[in-house]
């Protein structure tokens, strides 16, 4: 199992667990290859803080994206100034301060450098309010990370609604949703903690432990593993129908309290030990 939490003061505690049923030779074997940062199978735990030192994020783990931005759609581009530990948390800005050259506001997107696939994805967040903003959580695979299929699975706040959320998937670049849910509670108020469960056969979201969507049956699932993403951003125009209309009044933050991954094989490990 693969906790991620991160801490008040920036530390990040991994728990992981594994009974090992062979003999002390083989029980040596893989302690020093987990000492030597080996990887002794794909659903090994294994530690990404946010932070190497609090507030520093670390980027032997994480990538801060920087100098770009997603086209025509994004009213802003991403700056690494826009990431910050703040409060105990990562914290996303969009303002007009963070130097941006190609927009006129900078905002925050972070990602994993190395690939997850199959399992259950949590983070406690929370959200920006405001038209025209969007704040997602999120696992993408496509050709900028040497891939040629865009596969990907999100959670999409609109700032415009903050008590609802855009759950989606796309398959071989086909969008399949979104679908939108009514969460009960305003996102951009308070921390609220969100999960999806990534089956071969099945995706299903939750928000606060309730399961709020499910994918059908039949559906075509991803299948390529992806980065972990985290983003906050702002429409052009060309977003309106769908963000609703950005206009500036100030800088605007949303918050990671903590991030947590669960391979598969260890949720299922989990399932059979409590039917036992």
């Amino acid at each position: 199992m693969f906790i991620v939490a991160l801490r008040k003061q920036g530390i990040i505690s991994v728990m992981n667990k594994h009974s090992i049923h062979h003999n002390a030779g083989w029980r040596l074997f893989i302690v020093l290859l987990v000492l030597c940062g080996a990887s002794v199978s794909p659903a090994q735990a294994e530690d990404i803080p946010f932070f190497a030192t609090y507030p520093h994020i670390d980027q032997s783990r994480w990538y801060l994206s920087h100098g770009w931005t997603n086209g025509g759609h994004h009213s802003c581009e991403w700056r690494a100034e826009a990431l910050k530990g703040e409060d105990g948390h990562l914290r996303m800005w969009l303002s007009d301060h963070q130097g941006a050259t190609l927009r006129e506001y900078g905002c925050a997107e972070i990602q994993t450098r190395k690939m997850f696939g199959y399992g259950r994805y949590e983070a406690r967040m929370r959200t920006a309010a405001g038209s025209g903003l969007n704040t997602a959580f999120f696992t993408f695979t496509g050709p900028p990370h040497g891939n040629p299929v865009h596969d990907e699975i999100d959670f999409e706040f609109l700032g415009k609604e903050p008590g609802k959320v855009e759950v989606n998937y796309h398959r071989k670049g086909k969008n399949m949703g979104p679908f939108t849910v009514t969460l009960g509670f305003d996102a951009s108020a308070d921390f609220h903690d969100y999960a999806f469960e990534w089956m071969p056969d099945k995706i299903r979201w939750y928000a606060d432990g309730r399961q709020i969507f499910e994918t059908p049956d039949g559906a075509d699932i991803p299948d390529n593993p992806g980065r972990l993403y985290f983003s906050l951003w702002s429409g052009t125009k060309k977003a309106s129908d769908w963000l609703g209309r950005f206009h500036y009044k100030g800088p605007v933050n949303a918050d990671v309290a903590w991030v947590k991954f669960t391979p598969m094989d260890a949720l299922e490990a989990a399932e059979k030990d409590t039917e036992q």
